[in-house]
């Protein structure tokens, strides 16, 4: 009988007496075990209400409650502009005399449009002009004139303008008595921006200047001109008063002296029906081209539910069992107990 003697080591199995052969067990002799958290109650914290795509669909619903205010009044105003028509059309055809309460229900109408149009607004700003076009994106503006500023008055005259206005601020103007002056016009612009107004050339060669609504009502309509005596006088300033530019619906008025007069006006109802019916084009165009980015924002902006997060966490611990189970299994395979191995080589 072969005699073997089996020497046992903390760090392994050696045999003597036969080839050297060592088999080294697992460091830990109990299979490690991974006990993931049971009965956890998860919560998605919200999505930041400043996140940019939140942000732009609260401008986007901002602007489209600004359309639908503009919508409305646009179409109250063309009712009561087609009943100014109908009541000036039945003068025409029947005489002043004939159709009852006649000034009465112009006036009425008139009052009902300036109301309707001042009370137009979305966060104090007007949505609708009184010319009845659409203003979403701007404040109340006014336009106005300074009687006697005209690029084609004397063109052939070199002369330094100076425009001081009742805030306090100034600006000069340079006719060089050569050019056309629109790069005059242009450099005035640029120098009236800082004070919150702007000038464009008109068709008829008068500066047009623009400023807010509330600038204007500073201005009390007043502007004091110095020149060097060819468009305006030299030396002490001169006060002139501004001349607003058409403002629509309020300078709508009703002249019923005469078959002519009815038919001016008439005429220039139908003026603001047209634009009436040009603006809330403009503005389903808008609403519509509104909601397709706003519909495009949504969708690139969801956001999984509280719920939602929740099961997907729950399928990542179901995994996670998984895993743990196929990993003791293989861990229990490779793990070869001492006395095993003592058992098998008796």
């Amino acid at each position: 009988m072969v005699m073997s003697t089996v020497e046992v080591r903390g760090q392994g199995i050696r045999l003597t007496g036969q080839d050297q052969t060592s088999i080294t067990p697992s460091r830990t002799t109990q299979s490690p075990r991974f006990n993931p958290p049971r009965n956890r109650t998860f919560q998605a914290d919200p999505p930041s209400a400043y996140s940019i795509s939140a942000l732009r669909l609260t401008a986007g619903q901002q602007q489209a409650t600004s359309v639908q205010i503009a919508t409305k009044t646009l179409q109250v105003a063309g009712k009561e502009l087609t009943h100014i028509k109908r009541s000036l059309t039945q003068a025409v055809t029947q005489g002043v005399e004939r159709v009852p309460n006649l000034k009465e229900t112009l006036t009425r109408s008139k009052m009902q449009l300036d109301s309707t149009l001042e009370h137009a607004r979305f966060d104090g700003q007007r949505v609708v002009s009184n010319e009845l076009k659409l203003q979403l994106n701007q404040g109340d503006l006014r336009r106005f004139s300074v009687p006697g500023l005209n690029v084609q008055r004397l063109q052939d005259k070199a002369e330094q303008i100076r425009l001081d206005f009742p805030q306090g601020q100034s600006v000069l103007m340079q006719f060089d008595g050569r050019s056309d002056g629109s790069k005059t016009v242009k450099m005035l612009d640029r120098s009236l921006i800082p004070l919150g107004m702007r000038a464009s050339l008109g068709s008829d060669g008068n500066i047009v200047f623009e400023a807010t609504d509330t600038a204007y009502k500073q201005m009390k309509q007043k502007v004091m001109v110095t020149g060097q005596g060819h468009r305006f006088p030299a030396g002490q300033a001169n006060t002139l008063t501004l001349k607003s530019e058409p403002d629509g619906i309020a300078e709508l008025r009703f002249d019923l002296g005469s078959r002519d007069g009815i038919k001016k006006t008439i005429a220039k109802v139908n003026q603001h029906l047209q634009q009436v019916q040009v603006s809330l084009d403009q503005a389903r165009s808008y609403h519509s081209e509104l909601n397709s980015q706003m519909q495009t924002l949504r969708e690139q902006n969801q956001v999984l539910a509280v719920d939602g997060v929740a099961d997907k966490l729950e399928s990542f611990y179901a995994a996670g069992d998984t895993f743990t189970s196929t990993y003791q299994a293989l861990n229990a395979q490779a793990n070869v107990r001492r006395h095993t191995v003592v058992a098998l080589l008796r």
